[in-house]
């Protein structure tokens, strides 16, 4: 047999200027095998009044007391769970990052085929060039948020080809200059072959 405990707190309170007290009850909990019993069971002494809880060892201070502190248990524990949660997804948003490539080199990335350059090279060689602003450069590689000329670029494509193009752009970690959609996207860009084969040279070279 377990030893009583709060189970139900009512308090009804009354409006301003009401003559009337306030009242409150509680039910305790317990839990019980009876005789000849093997599971335990659940018993409530139903609604106890102020004198009959204070009898039963529960004054209105210790009820308050124990609402308080399963209050601030509950309080501590939500907020140990919402710092757990925060820290697992800021580890996974470095993992992501770290896979995706998106972190930053402490040394510029060398890159053997100059057909090939990684995202950070190509933006900043389009920031160089003026075609995009640094903000939108470093935007676009540290978050993948498309530049406004390029997401304009895009957004005049076919639609059948804007989630893969938007995909693409957003979502690389190198620009091949071979790619089909490169010069698609080159000449909203206002860049025609020569132009392009410039600015992927200047690229590697960053």
């Amino acid at each position: 047999m377990s030893d009583p405990y709060l189970y139900e707190f009512l308090y009804r309170g009354r409006p301003a200027g009401s003559t009337e007290a306030p009242a409150w009850h509680v039910v305790l909990g317990q839990h019980v095998t009876p005789p000849g019993a093997v599971e335990v069971q659940f018993v409530s002494s139903g609604a106890l009044t102020p004198a009959q809880a204070e009898a039963a060892g529960f004054p209105l201070s210790t009820v308050l007391a124990g609402i308080d502190a399963a209050a601030l248990a509950g309080r501590d524990a939500a907020l140990a769970e919402a710092a757990a949660a925060r820290q697992e997804r800021d580890a996974l948003a470095a993992e992501l990052a770290a896979l995706q490539g998106r972190a930053v080199p402490a040394s510029p990335l060398v890159v053997s085929d100059p057909l090939v350059v990684s995202d950070r090279q190509f933006f900043q060689a389009l920031a160089q060039a003026g075609a995009i602003t640094p903000d939108e450069a470093l935007a676009a590689v540290m978050t993948g948020r498309l530049p406004a000329r390029i997401e304009a670029a895009v957004a005049g494509l076919p639609e059948a080809e804007r989630f893969a193009a938007r995909m693409l752009v957003s979502g690389a970690t190198t620009f091949e200059r071979g790619h089909p959609m490169v010069a698609r996207l080159g000449a909203a860009l206002g860049y025609d072959a020569a132009a392009l084969d410039a600015l992927w040279h200047e690229a590697a070279s960053l």
